[in-house]
């Protein structure tokens, strides 16, 4: 029996969690191109990177909001500075992950589908 894509992307976006808490923005492309390169069979695996991207970002910045950060502060005054609605830079926040993972883990897909010339 094979898992749900669901619980798959449950596993990734704590995947992309972690790895972005630990390292930063830039582990976001080197987490998708391993699910590139390991998942390249599964349906939409460029999809479901950036799926688990965003929701993993949304997830860091619920816990940040959780444990008291100024997040809703800093966007009304960065809002402000950048003459945009405040809902516009959290859009911004979580598909800038996603379009990220996405085309890495696409990238990846492809390189592995190449068929080599012989």
């Amino acid at each position: 029996m094979t898992p749900s894509p669901w619980w798959h992307v449950a596993a990734l976006t704590l995947v992309f969690a972690a790895a972005t808490f630990l390292f930063d923005w830039r582990a976001v492309p080197v987490v998708a191109i391993i699910h590139g390169l390991v998942a390249w069979r599964a349906p939409r695996p460029a999809l479901s990177a950036a799926i688990a991207a965003a929701c993993a970002w949304a997830l860091l910045l619920g816990v940040a909001v959780l444990r008291g950060a100024p997040i809703g502060r800093f966007a009304h005054e960065l809002a402000g500075i950048m003459q945009l609605p405040v809902g516009a830079l959290v859009i911004v926040t979580l598909v800038f992950p996603a379009v990220l993972a996405g085309s890495a883990a696409a990238l990846a897909v492809a390189a592995r589908r190449i068929k080599p010339v012989t």
